[in-house]
């Protein structure tokens, strides 16, 4: 175990019941794990008999003892890859749609979230994800309008998910004790998400422009961006007085869309 990997092994066998439980992993499922760590995770999944289980773990010290969980199931289609997370090609390993579950390393969720995010333009895409993030993490991807924790995050994943939380962890049910407590959430992509997969890159460009300096109201910003024309033609008027988190994300979607359009006309 490498401090470096922001590795917190999970102790408690009723949180992982209820991991698993959220999961609801059949016979027919394949199943990307990250992060197995000691695999506590890991065993109860293999105990399910997926049709197909790929788990990365990038700590090359926890080799031999995960490998033991895997050389039991020999006869099926499993594999440990020792590699990087954020660097692995997920359509590389899996022909269908799959499940992610993970007991998430602190340091490197979001950028997973971002990614897998960004892979629904993609086929496969997972059909549900079932992830643990540090709770102050959690409650930014939840947060709603008007709230201080409302941001970037939280408006990329409820344009393509529907998210729910399975349950909150206390710090203490992990070895070694983090400095913070945790929640794991449940991710479904929307049978119609609020915008294209195709125009992200806009969403993306549109909530960090309006989200630096958070707290000014959004007159200048819009003003810089967008032309008066544009401004006037769209009603955009009716955002000056509002600050970034007092957006929709539906109406991010259709700022994304005007500057798409702006960008390459």
């Amino acid at each position: 175990m490498k401090k470096k990997f922001g590795q917190n092994f999970l102790i408690n066998n009723f949180i992982v019941k209820k991991i698993i439980e959220a999961a609801n992993i059949k016979a027919n499922d394949e199943i990307l794990e990250i992060g197995p760590g000691d695999g506590v995770l890991t065993k109860e999944i293999i105990n399910k008999n997926p049709k197909k289980f790929i788990s990365i773990e990038i700590d090359k010290s926890l080799k031999k003892s995960l490998e033991g969980l895997f050389n039991k199931k020999t006869n099926y289609e499993y594999e440990l890859l020792f590699e990087d997370a954020l660097e692995f090609n997920e359509t590389s390993k899996f022909d269908n749609d799959f499940k992610i579950i993970s007991n998430l390393p602190y340091n490197i969720s979001l950028p997973l979230l971002i990614k897998w995010i960004n892979q629904l333009n993609k086929y496969p895409v997972a059909k549900t994800m079932i992830l643990m993030f540090q709770k102050e993490v959690a409650e930014r991807i939840l947060a709603k309008i008007n709230s201080k924790k409302y941001g970037r995050i939280s408006i990329l994943s409820s344009v393509y998910y529907d998210i729910i939380k399975i349950i909150d962890v206390d710090k203490k049910n992990f070895f070694p004790i983090p400095k913070v407590n945790s929640s794991v959430l449940m991710f479904n992509p929307l049978k119609k998400p609020f915008l294209d997969i195709s125009n992200i890159k806009y969403l993306e460009k549109i909530t960090l422009k309006l989200f630096n300096n958070r707290r000014k109201k959004l007159k200048k910003k819009l003003q810089t961006i967008f032309s008066n024309e544009i401004i006037k033609k769209n009603f955009l008027e009716d955002l000056f007085d509002l600050r970034a988190e007092d957006i929709t994300p539906q109406i991010y979607c259709k700022l994304a869309l005007l500057l798409k359009k702006k960008l390459n006309t």
